[in-house]
């Protein structure tokens, strides 16, 4: 096996696709880069979303960021197919290392996605993948919005709702969970009754009828109380345990205070 062959390998490449060269090259900064050139069989035949199949009508020269190949930036470079559709347009064939319109590949952008999922932040995952955190962001919102629109939560009907600090200072962000599932249904910036209000046009953007939901569970807070009275008539307001508790402590507290001064004893 050469090494066109074990690159191939490695990239995942089935026929039509093949490694036409691989080129080490050296920047003006001192930095090593591999750049893999890919092509496809003469004569190849490539279908379209639509059914469409024929052979390449011409080319367009593309180029992907990949994972690094030991510790070094590498790049994926291809003269991509062009084929028509039914209609007698002209359309790009979708290759098979990246999603349509990417400069990344999708192994590359898995990777990115994986750190980010273990609570690295963005401008750090930039770092490491040595690309602006810019590029991060965007392969991150491409990502989260497609999670976001297959989210299915029909059938919900107990909810969590708790506000956070989304950083130093008075930033907070509110998140809704279905606690039956376990799981983030919702979040959005602030802590004010407004927020109840954006809750429920998402959960009706969903599927979810605002009648549907029995029990919300919140702290004391007045904004919620307020907003669940008014966007949520029907439903059942719980108070979390954890503020109960935390004020019956409190209570208790001041009663041990107060028998303390008026008892010299105790």
């Amino acid at each position: 096996m050469n090494s066109k062959q074990i690159f191939a390998v490695a990239l995942g490449l089935q026929s039509p696709w093949e490694i036409k060269d691989i080129r080490i090259e050296e920047t003006a900064d001192n930095i090593i880069e591999f750049h893999i050139d890919i092509k496809f069989k003469r004569g190849s035949k490539f279908k379209l979303p639509d059914g469409s199949e024929g052979s390449a009508y011409d080319t367009i020269k593309r180029t992907w960021r990949h994972l690094n190949l030991f510790e070094h930036t590498t790049y994926l470079h291809c003269s991509v197919p062009r084929v028509k559709d039914k209609s007698g347009k002209v359309k790009q064939v979708e290759v098979p290392w990246a999603r349509k319109d990417s400069g990344f590949t999708l192994l590359f952008e898995s990777f990115a996605m994986a750190l980010i999922e273990r609570e690295m932040p963005v401008n750090k995952v930039a770092e490491l993948l040595r690309v602006y955190p810019k590029r991060i962001w965007t392969i991150f919102n491409y990502w989260i919005s497609i999670a976001y629109s297959e989210d299915e939560q029909q059938g919900v009907t107990n909810i969590g709702i708790d506000e956070t600090s989304s950083k130093k200072g008075h930033n907070y962000v509110t998140i809704a969970s279905d606690l039956d599932e376990r799981r983030v249904l919702f979040a959005t910036e602030g802590k004010n009754k407004e927020t109840i209000k954006e809750l429920r046009e998402h959960l009706i953007s969903k599927g979810v009828l605002p009648e549907e939901i029995e029990n919300i569970s919140i702290d004391m807070s007045p904004a919620f109380i307020s907003g669940i009275m008014e966007e949520f008539p029907k439903s059942s307001i719980v108070f979390d345990k954890f503020h109960i508790v935390k004020l019956l402590n409190e209570a208790m507290d001041e009663v041990r205070k107060k028998e303390r001064r008026e008892h010299e004893i105790l």
